[in-house]
């Protein structure tokens, strides 16, 4: 009976059977690496927010929540879950029209998309779907990529150089911050320059 209890939780909830399993030697550890992960991501994640138009707070919630998720259901100890630049491009994308400027339209969107993903992602670990990430050619997720940092550096030149831009897509942006180069604030785009290149440092 004790077996097959162990069985079914670990089917369903990997994470939480290697929790249970957890080992007090290891917690030291594992508080450097969450402190580490933390510092990191929580910045990030609340630019994420940003970069889609929801709140900071909202980037917190996504930064931590499906970290919490993910230690019950997840099959890894070693991977982090959290918003990242290619999903929220694709979540950008999905639900910004479907919301048409309306916040209360968009925060619920973005809930029910993000409740449906999480299901389908335990559908896929239930029925080990994770070979079918195999099928993916190198050339198709290197275009993807690609793709995804164009766009999302094309929308964040606006913030770099101090003026909002109001355009969709990335011809029109770029349209858009052509005619606008002259509203350029200079400080904003020197804090700019400067930090990309520490960056590149």
């Amino acid at each position: 009976m004790e077996y097959n209890r162990n069985a079914l939780i670990g089917r369903f909830a990997p994470g939480l059977r290697q929790l249970l399993d957890y080992r007090r030697e290891w917690l030291h550890v594992d508080f450097m690496a969450g402190l580490s992960v933390a510092a990191v991501a929580f910045p990030t994640a609340i630019a994420y927010a940003q970069l889609i138009g929801f709140e900071p707070i909202v980037g917190l919630y996504a930064a931590i929540l499906p970290l919490v998720a993910y230690a019950l259901f997840g099959t890894s100890r070693q991977l982090i879950v959290n918003p990242d630049a290619a999903t929220c491009a694709i979540f950008a994308a999905t639900v910004l029209p479907l919301a048409g400027g309306d916040s209360g339209a968009l925060r619920s969107l973005s809930m029910a998309l993000a409740v449906l993903t999480g299901l389908v992602c335990i559908v896929a670990g239930v029925f080990r779907l994770g070979f079918l990430a195999d099928f993916l050619a190198k050339p198709i997720l290197v275009g993807y990529l690609n793709g995804v940092a164009i766009s999302i550096f094309v929308g964040q030149i606006g913030k770099v150089v101090g003026f909002t831009m109001q355009s969709r897509g990335i011809i029109q942006m770029l349209i858009e911050l052509a005619g606008k180069l002259h509203q350029t604030h200079l400080p904003t785009l020197a804090v700019g320059l400067t930090t990309l290149a520490v960056i590149m440092g």
